[in-house]
């Protein structure tokens, strides 16, 4: 299972055998850089933790069906460890597309930056795509990528379709 944008790699007991993470002072930047726009909800992803910077009404509709939640976490001192992906959702594609430009300079090739929907900007660590992901998974089970076929609904999927034999 690969999730977290390809961040994280899980075989079919769960056990985890592929993990990029962002690094920890590049998360307290973003954070700080984001922090005071309240127009945003700010997420953090962890091996085990979903965490926001704020309530967010739509969510909690999600985990009321999944069981799921998330917690809240403080701006001012967010976590940075062990955090696969930090993401950050507005309900407009074009405002979004600012920060997406402004990651890209200020960090450069220190992170991936991409989107999975229109709403939701997602930065992961240097080279993490599901594309990779599919990769190692096609490595570690000795097949190649010709002989792999993905499914994904999302602008994230890209890199992983493309890799695949048949996407």
């Amino acid at each position: 299972m690969i999730t977290s944008n390809g961040a994280r790699v899980h075989d079919e007991n769960d056990n985890l055998i592929f993990s990029r993470n962002v690094d920890p002072a590049l998360v307290a930047q973003l954070v700080e850089m984001v922090k005071n726009d309240e127009t945003i909800t700010i997420h953090i992803y962890r091996e085990n933790d979903w965490l926001l910077n704020r309530v967010d009404e739509d969510l909690e509709k999600y985990h009321k069906d999944s069981g799921f939640s998330a917690t809240l976490f403080d701006v001012d001192n967010p976590p940075t460890e062990d955090v696969a992906k930090i993401f950050f959702i507005r309900h407009d594609h074009d405002y979004l597309t600012g920060y997406e430009k402004k990651f890209n300079e200020i960090f450069g090739d220190k992170v991936s930056v991409a989107f999975s929907t229109p709403f939701c900007l997602e930065v992961m660590a240097s080279g993490v795509s599901k594309g990779d992901a599919l990769k190692a998974v096609a490595e570690i089970k000795g097949f190649s990528l010709n002989e792999c076929i993905a499914f994904g609904d999302g602008m994230n999927d890209v890199e992983m379709l493309s890799a695949a034999n048949k996407g």
